[in-house]
């Protein structure tokens, strides 16, 4: 990695603890069995990572992950419950009161602090700057005929400036994939260095694409459900959620429904569910509340593979920030549950399937730990991110699924007869998962998460 090469300014480290490595995520035993070795040291890896994260909620103050840009010099905090690791990204000498909580880590844990380029409230306002001087997202670059379509931008983890993804904005065969594109990197960084005024790394990223979906639900109502929209597609439902009128929702999201108003039933049955309209949506949060005739949910999330038909599911305990590196689990209706994703980047902006820009995402990738190398199927939209907690018995609410990226082929688990509408349209594996973080939803739209 390149930031292994860089000069350290300053490090911190305790004896490591005998904890055992990665392994695959694995479905909690059955009452009454012994524990595998294979979830003992899963259940240890969780257990490293709820330190490593109240670590960092200790050093970005319990700030959102775009919140963070208010704390002086801070570019990115990165956890590492693989070898119980932390790293910080800071432009300057922390403050006193961030080397007192590294200074006192718990037995084990190791820190270390690297320099940064810019920081995050630095890379916030160049974001920014070169929004304004964008056209819907729009960018002319010298030698192309077509406008190139700005697809995401994000501060890079490192704090090195910003990452900003492109695609041909004709949405054609892509002249941007031929010989020429490795000029087109370097004309769009370059143009968008001149907007944005930081340092830019150029990437070739494709527009988010829409994911569209557990089969039969039923009041009270349980997150990550399959629901048929308003337009017959299937989507993920996602949380419960209690809104300032006192009402109890059902999330999922914005992209899946054709207006402000509508029905959603059940995948299976077609039973009512409940409504939308325009009061309790967001498109840059790409979240819709559904009104539900029942006011009951569940506070729990289906789990297991999609074609699952006996109920299990987990209760959600409450809700938690996403640190780059964390280990978290993406949960389709369409798909199923696909655990060992981990978090790349935080505090993106990017457009989604809908041309709507959304500020405020987090991206998470399918690892060596998740099984078929597979985050999310489409129809996943809407679905929960959450990180699993308590032994594998409960789950930690991180977000709302919004869009995936990097397309794979679908290993044979996958196939019409586990993936919910694979008999109406070929399962389209995915190894990215874009989700926007739950806290933000929450505050934005006044809402409760509701627990079970």
């Amino acid at each position: 990695m390149k930031h292994a090469a860089r000069h350290r300014w300053v490090a911190f480290a305790l004896p490591a603890a005998a904890l055992a490595a990665a392994v695959p995520f694995v479905i909690p035993s059955l009452a009454g069995a012994s524990p595998t070795p294979a979830t003992q040291a899963a259940a240890r890896i969780d257990e490293r990572q709820q330190v490593l994260d109240a670590i960092a909620d200790r050093i970005t103050e319990g700030l959102s992950e775009s919140g963070r840009a208010h704390i002086p010099g801070f570019a990115e905090v990165e956890v590492d419950p693989d070898h119980n690791h932390l790293r910080l990204y800071w432009k300057g000498a922390p403050s006193q009161r961030v080397k007192s909580i590294l200074a006192h880590l718990p037995h084990g844990v190791t820190a270390e602090v690297d320099p940064a380029r810019y920081s995050r409230a630095e890379l916030h306002a160049a974001r920014v700057k070169l929004l304004n001087s964008l056209a819907s997202m729009k960018l002319r670059v010298e030698g192309t005929a077509d406008p190139v379509r700005v697809t995401s931008i994000a501060p890079a983890v490192d704090g090195s400036g910003l990452e900003v993804g492109y695609d041909n904005a004709a949405r054609t065969a892509s002249s941007l994939l031929t010989s020429g594109h490795g000029k087109t990197l370097q004309q769009v960084a370059t143009a968008v260095g001149r907007l944005s005024g930081v340092h830019v790394a150029a990437i070739h990223r494709l527009q988010s694409v829409d994911l569209s979906s557990r089969q039969h639900d039923s009041s009270p109502w349980t997150g990550a459900s399959a629901l048929k929209n308003p337009l017959g597609g299937i989507c993920s439902g996602s949380y419960g959620v209690k809104n300032a009128r006192g009402q109890y929702m059902l999330t999922s999201a914005y992209h899946c429904g054709p207006g402000p108003e509508g029905q959603w039933t059940t995948w299976w049955g077609g039973d009512l569910i409940g409504t939308t309209d325009a009061t309790q949506r967001s498109p840059q949060d790409d979240v819709v509340g559904i009104k539900l005739p029942s006011q009951h949910v569940s506070g729990r999330l289906y789990d297991g593979p999609a074609s699952r038909t006996d109920g299990y599911a987990k209760p959600v305990i409450g809700w938690g920030h996403n640190n780059v590196g964390d280990y978290v689990c993406t949960d389709g209706a369409n798909g199923g549950v696909h655990c060992g994703v981990r978090i790349a980047q935080t505090d993106i902006g990017v457009t989604g399937p809908n041309g709507i820009y959304r500020p405020d995402v987090d991206l998470a990738y399918a690892t060596a730990a998740t099984p078929g190398g597979v985050a999310a199927v489409n129809g996943d939209s809407g679905g929960p991110v959450f990180a699993s907690v308590r032994n594998h018995t409960a789950d930690e609410a991180r977000g709302i699924i919004t869009a995936l990226d990097r397309t794979i082929t679908c290993p044979p688990a996958y196939n019409p007869g586990t993936v919910l509408d694979g008999h109406r349209r070929t399962p389209w594996c995915l190894a990215g998962v874009y989700y926007v973080p739950i806290g933000k939803t929450l505050h934005d739209m006044h809402w409760t998460l509701v627990t079970g």
